[in-house]
């Protein structure tokens, strides 16, 4: 670190701290802090400070986190002096780094982040294996609105959040995939884009096809005449007032054709035909119902990227 000026954070570096950190990031900010909630609290620094120091790091530690602890075995830098600060990679910048020290240090759990801090938070404890942090910050981060869908599916990705890449996928299956940024294609990386292209493909393909081919109408006993009547569904279905306006037109799930199915007008038809009709296609025992179809094309389609890129 020869040649790199240095500075004391003006409220991180506690006179009577035994821990000194670095910011890694070019900055040259020096934290001083204690050694005895990290040991508590991080599998990180308890295999970096804990004596004798183990074999083998901590298994919940990532790749690149196992990798930083046995370089910084191997530097022998102890933290004690500033000379000797236990550098934090250059990856985290240093307002993420006093963030994530202020959350440890000062603030706890007392204060509401900003969406900024919140993920700085999330991504010093992930590479610590400091559970308190990641905890505190899926807390504020989990419905936030303003988490972008690019952002959180990626952070999925990351920290393997199964439900975050979940509800970013079905975020981004609303957004056509030709209006995608290339800068943004390029941040979920082509595994992701790829998948999000083949499942909208799929989903308007099934789209097209239910609103062209009604399902078969259920007609009752009393059908004074069936074919008719049956014309009188299709016709109803077909009509751009009907399923396929909503469908092709209008674009929406096949999931709001369901809740509103028994709002639409089939002038003609038999009225129980009608009703047997809309209850057997909202009938989901024998599994979901067709009108749900683009649920589990999304569904399947979640469970294959995360399978290929190895999420468990």
């Amino acid at each position: 670190m020869s040649g790199l000026q240095s500075f004391r954070h003006p409220t991180l570096y506690f006179q009577d701290g035994t821990l000194v950190l670095r910011a890694g990031d070019g900055s040259g900010t020096l934290y001083n802090v204690y050694r005895a909630p990290l040991l508590v609290q991080s599998e990180f620094f308890a295999g970096m400070l804990n004596l004798p120091a183990p074999n083998n790091p901590p298994p919940s530690l990532t790749a690149s986190a196992r990798e930083c602890l046995k370089e910084a075995k191997n530097r022998g830098h102890e933290g004690g002096l500033d000379e000797t600060a236990v550098e934090i990679p250059g990856q985290f910048k240093a307002s993420e780094v006093e963030v994530f020290l202020e959350f440890l240090f000062l603030q706890g759990w007392t204060n509401v982040p900003s969406l900024d801090d919140a993920i700085g938070i999330l991504k010093l404890s992930h590479f610590f294996a400091v559970e308190k942090g990641i905890g505190y910050a899926r807390f504020h981060l989990d419905n936030h609105p303003g988490l972008d869908s690019f952002v959180r599916l990626k952070m999925g990705f990351t920290f393997h959040f199964r439900d975050w890449i979940k509800k970013a996928f079905d975020e981004l299956m609303a957004v056509p995939i030709n209006s995608i940024s290339t800068e943004n294609e390029e941040f979920i990386e082509w595994p992701a884009y790829r998948a999000l292209a083949k499942a909208q493909a799929e989903v308007l393909d099934h789209r097209l096809t239910l609103a062209v081919n009604p399902p078969d109408a259920n007609h009752c006993n009393d059908c004074y005449s069936i074919p008719y009547c049956g014309s009188q569904w299709r016709a109803g279905w077909t009509s751009i007032s009907g399923v396929l306006g909503d469908l092709i037109v209008d674009e929406l799930a096949g999931s709001v054709i369901y809740d509103k199915l028994g709002m639409y007008e089939f002038p003609g038809m038999v009225g129980e035909c009608l009703r047997r009709t809309v209850v057997g296609l909202q009938d989901e025992s024998d599994g979901k119902s067709i009108l749900k179809k683009e649920e589990d094309i999304v569904d399947r389609t979640v469970v294959q990227l995360m399978n290929q890129l190895k999420i468990s």
